[in-house]
């Protein structure tokens, strides 16, 4: 007998990214295509491994909308079987999911303050706590849904999953952790720190372990079970592109993101199910005022307009940006622009220790870094003098002149502001005798 269910993660309803109500609704319209295509593959039952809302306390458009699409399967006599994220787990007794499970929408699993026991539910106590797991019957076979809501990295130092999650048969395992292996191999541009276990931390013996919490798909294998992520059904920021740009100085070179979507499992082997979603587009270019124009008036013919761009500038010297407003017509722009400091310079044949003495350079060196914050080390050596600058010689120090960066967002291009540069600020080379007076300015 064939189990067929599909898994899904971070649907995120509500969330008004980059504060556009539409994309609101945009995220609203992915949950509900993934639900009406997993009903059309026929599934046995439905998993939401966390995140369903954007936030603990959704607004009460938000949970109509989760109580209008959840009608469809409820309807279809499919079973919903949920556990919370991070993002809309509460620390209340009560959360949105239980007023959803009230309902007859979904069926909640992981620890309870109290029993639950129907048709697809059941209780088991485990040391002193009570642990509700679901379960699903078809043609006399019998399919375990063990989980919890988002534990955090504290909660994994003084437990082990191993010690609740304990399989007697065929069983599923659904969790909304980062995994640390999964962030070591994808390189994140955000989320990257998002792991709170490691593959060693699942229990071994399940067939499946539905994952959610990391917005990128990813699957392999513990045992002989498979770890999977289907990914946000919606593109979470620009990292998550669909297609991404790189300037080598002669040419552009593409890099192709990944699809949006859910995963349908048929006997434990999952597939993936693209949904339609707004594109997202990234474009890096270093270069001076002629070249960006020329290259990204070319380039603008392959953006459609209903992307949303964000586009990296830097070279050394600032340039109005505003031209780009022209150039793309697409339906939100994100600007970040980062431009260089004239550096100091130096006389033909004046090296930086004819210049400066040892103190100065490593005081310079200290604030010239790029996260400056070590007030308290510059004054200690200000205060010790050239002995405490001997001391610290050999730490790493950085340069003067490090870059800047300036971020400029432009929301719908309808009613847009032009974007200014500010202009670059002159600096002189600071005499020996006012050094206190040049550090106090920057």
């Amino acid at each position: 007998m064939t189990i067929k269910f599909a898994h899904l993660a971070d649907a995120h309803l509500g969330y008004e990214q980059y504060r556009l109500p539409y994309r609101a609704e945009e995220f609203r319209q992915a949950f509900e295509e993934a639900i009406r295509r997993a009903i059309e593959e026929g599934v046995d039952f439905i998993l939401i491994a966390g995140d369903l809302f954007h936030r603990s306390n959704p607004s009460p458009q938000t949970i109509k909308e989760a109580i209008d699409i959840l009608e469809l399967p409820r309807k279809e006599k499919i079973p919903v079987f949920a556990i919370e994220g991070n993002h809309d787990r509460t620390q209340r007794r009560i959360s949105a999911y239980h007023l959803l499970e009230s309902l007859g929408l979904i069926h909640l699993i992981g620890f309870s303050e109290e029993r639950k026991e129907n048709r697809y539910q059941t209780t088991e106590k485990v040391g002193n706590r009570l642990l509700v797991k679901g379960i699903f019957e078809k043609g006399g076979k019998s399919i375990e849904i063990y989980g919890t809501k988002y534990m955090s990295a504290a909660w994994f130092e003084r437990n082990r999953l191993g010690d609740y999650f304990r399989p007697q048969g065929d069983a599923i395992l659904m969790l909304h952790q980062g995994i640390k292996e999964m962030m070591e191999k994808l390189h994140l541009e955000s989320q990257r720190d998002y792991f709170e276990i490691s593959l060693n931390d699942l229990p071994e013996g399940f067939l499946y372990y539905a994952m959610g919490h990391i917005h990128k798909r990813w699957t392999t294998n513990r045992g002989q079970g498979i770890v999977a992520y289907p990914g946000s059904l919606q593109r979470w920021d620009f990292g998550d592109y669909e297609m991404r740009y790189r300037w080598d100085g002669l040419r552009f070179r593409h890099t192709a993101g990944e699809d949006k979507g859910f995963l349908i499992v048929e006997d434990f082997k999952p597939r993936f199910i693209k949904l339609d979603v707004r594109p997202f587009y990234d474009i890096r270019i270093k270069g001076d005022e002629a070249t960006v124009r020329k290259e990204l008036r070319r380039l603008s013919r392959e953006i459609p307009q209903e992307a949303f761009l964000r586009i990296s500038l830097e070279w050394e010297r600032p340039f109005d940006v505003a031209f780009l407003h022209e150039i793309f017509n697409v339906r939100y722009l994100h600007i970040r622009t980062r431009f260089g400091r004239r550096k100091l310079e130096k006389g033909k044949g004046t090296r930086a220790e004819d210049f400066f003495t040892p103190l100065e350079r490593r005081i310079i060196g200290l604030v010239g870094e790029k996260d400056f914050e070590d007030f308290d080390e510059v004054i200690r050596l200000i205060l010790q003098g050239e002995k405490a600058a001997g001391e610290s010689r050999t730490e790493t120090g950085g340069k003067a002149g490090e870059k800047s960066e300036k971020s400029h967002e432009t929301r719908e291009k309808t009613g847009r502001e032009k974007t200014e540069i500010e202009k670059e600020k002159k600096r002189e080379k600071p005499k020996k005798a006012d050094l206190t007076l040049w550090l106090s300015k920057r």
